[in-house]
């Protein structure tokens, strides 16, 4: 090939410069009217009641954490085994100690009878990533009645019966950095989902009421850039969703074979398409290093693992977590891919299955 075809690069033109250039014209270029601007946009693009901007979408994760009260090791947090090692981090640094749960191998997304399974009177809160912009399946975490933190940095713009992903739980959690949906190079957002969780994410975020604060500032340097990506979000994941739909067709014959499984689609849910991770009926390792080498980036869906491969759990051995891990293969799927891109990915998985005969 004459060229590499990124794994994941952001979608920019000239509307991200002008906004960039305007904000340094204007020599305001710390927390500001646009941070605040960004935050009350995604919140309703979210469904939200309202929004606060923050550093990084961890650091979001982080105060969401302590806007419901997390603080002790007794307080229990459910995670997905299979996740950013940021969940792991935030629920530690809050205070509390996480605990892994397996996924299931249609969405991604947590397993609810795994998490059923590690409930107890010590379970404070359930993080819930909505994995690779797919929405889980939020009626049954619903019924849990446990808090829920919607982890939506793969879901912005992506809807659950017909409510944007975002809209269900009792806080969500939005993330800007360079290779999200909405990429801006870093930031995040926290969107609250009714008056009482608001007015304490706001305490927390800025310092009201006499509470100190969690100087977690968003520069609107970012929040500009990120405002022209949001203006942009639903036709980037149309564009996404073609590129899934091309996928989806040209590949059935390889799952067809047993040699991969394709994402699940749901009639219920509409995926961002932030992620197209198909399972290799082996280990994944062998397709992307062929692929690297053929300059068509391929990755691992987490490349660091587990979480339990990494830090010490109390908890069974999470089989679909690992299946993932060691089999999942993520697929270029960006905005400003061409069709020539699309079906050179496409001829280079029949490629290597024949290879592999």
């Amino acid at each position: 090939m004459n060229r590499v075809i990124p794994h994941t690069i952001p979608s920019f033109d000239n509307r991200e410069a002008a906004a960039l250039a305007e904000i340094l014209a204007g020599k305001m270029v710390n927390e500001g009217e646009l941070a605040a601007y960004l935050a009350a946009k995604t919140a309703q693009m979210a469904g939200g009641l309202g929004g606060v901007p923050t550093s990084t979408g961890t650091l979001g994760l982080h105060l969401a954490l302590k806007t419901l009260g997390i603080s002790e090791s007794q307080d229990e947090v459910i995670i997905p085994d299979f996740a950013c090692r940021c969940l792991y981090d935030c629920v530690k640094m809050a205070g509390g100690t996480p605990v892994f749960c397996d996924i299931n191998l249609d969405d991604y997304s947590l397993e609810i009878e795994s998490v059923r399974s590690r409930l107890n009177s010590s379970s404070k809160a359930v993080i819930l990533p909505h994995m690779f912009g797919c929405p889980a399946n939020i009626d049954a975490f619903l019924s849990l009645d446990m808090p829920l933190i919607e982890d939506c940095a793969h879901a912005l713009g992506a809807s659950y019966r017909g409510m944007p992903a975002g809209s269900f739980g009792k806080l969500a959690v939005f993330s800007y950095e360079g290779s999200k949906l909405v990429a801006a190079g870093e930031g995040g957002c926290v969107s609250a989902n009714g008056p009482q969780m608001l007015d304490a994410l706001q305490t927390l975020r800025y310092g009201l009421i006499g509470s100190h604060a969690y100087h977690y500032r968003l520069s609107d340097l970012i929040a500009a850039i990120a405002l022209v990506q949001l203006d942009k979000l639903p036709g980037m994941i149309d564009k996404r969703r073609r590129i899934a739909r091309i996928y989806n067709s040209e590949l059935s014959r390889l799952e067809q074979l047993g040699f991969i499984r394709r994402p699940a689609s749901f009639n219920e849910r509409a995926s961002s398409c932030y992620r197209y991770v198909i399972i290799c009926a082996a280990n994944s390792s062998a397709l992307v290093s062929y692929a690297n080498e053929c300059g068509i980036l391929i990755r691992n869906p987490l490349p660091s693992g587990l979480l339990s491969w990494s830090y010490p759990h109390d908890g069974a051995d999470n089989m679909n977590s690992r299946i993932l891990a060691e089999r999942g293969a993520s697929l270029p799927i960006t905005p400003d891919m061409s069709d020539e891109d699309i079906f050179s990915v496409v001829k280079l998985l029949y490629t290597f299955h024949d290879l592999s005969e």
